[in-house]
């Protein structure tokens, strides 16, 4: 969102292609935080004046870098405050998930990017992060599941494993986003155009409805837009 003006959408829209905006929901603290809830709110109603169909909101979530799981443990969750301090984690972003539900006109779908674990694996998931995928896919309309598999240290066939299961957890429509280099940005990228591959038809598999890269600018910079390009044409 923070590179979205009227004139650049403008452009975009005259592609013919469907367009979405993503939002980040919250930064870095207290997701209880009035302040950030009312940031939230700003957003969103900036976010309305493009009239966009879809709006995914990012980081919807409390701290934690998930990312650097190790042992099936995450590192830097949000600690309670006195903002969240005996406030059970996920029931507070479904009310807030709902606030924004209701801002939304008729025909606007709500989606969010899910971190890519089971609560039965890895149990912060819920407790640390506040992201049960259930019961917040009672309110959002779609998931994006952050599938970098290389960053998690999963195998390639997680990717689809991973579409399957929360299709069936949540039974709403699933875009899974896979990475298009080695993150973070420091490591050196040894990410291969045959693992890319692997992973889009992993992704693109059914019961997915779609593939999402993360992220253009990582694909411009390596060199990789052009196999981006020829893998959806492939897939038609």
């Amino acid at each position: 969102m923070n590179k979205l003006n009227r004139n650049r959408w403008q452009v975009l829209e005259k592609t013919g292609i469907k367009l979405s905006i993503s939002v980040n929901a919250f930064d870095y603290g207290c997701p209880l935080n009035p302040k950030a809830k009312e940031k939230l709110f700003e957003r969103i109603k900036k976010v309305l004046a493009f009239n966009s169909t879809e709006i995914w909101l990012d980081h919807f979530r409390f701290d934690g870098h998930w990312e650097a799981i190790k042992e099936n443990r995450i590192p830097g969750i949000h600690q309670e405050c006195q903002w969240c301090r005996g406030q059970e984690r996920v029931k507070a972003l479904v009310d807030i998930a709902q606030e924004v539900k209701k801002m939304l006109p008729k025909g606007v779908s709500l989606g969010y990017f899910a971190v890519p674990y089971k609560e039965t694996e890895v149990p912060e998931l819920v407790s640390g992060l506040g992201q049960d995928h259930g019961q917040l896919a009672e309110t959002f309309d779609l998931l994006s599941p952050m599938l970098y598999h290389r960053m998690i240290k999963k195998p390639v066939k997680y990717i689809h494993d991973y579409v399957v299961w929360l299709k069936e957890k949540t039974q709403k429509p699933i875009l899974p986003i896979i990475q298009i280099k080695d993150m973070p940005d420091e490591l050196p990228d040894k990410l291969s155009e045959e693992e890319i591959t692997a992973a889009f038809k992993e992704a693109a598999r059914p019961p997915s409805i779609g593939v999402a890269f993360f992220c253009w600018d990582h694909a411009i910079e390596k060199g990789k837009s052009e196999l981006i390009k020829k893998l959806f044409k492939q897939r038609g």
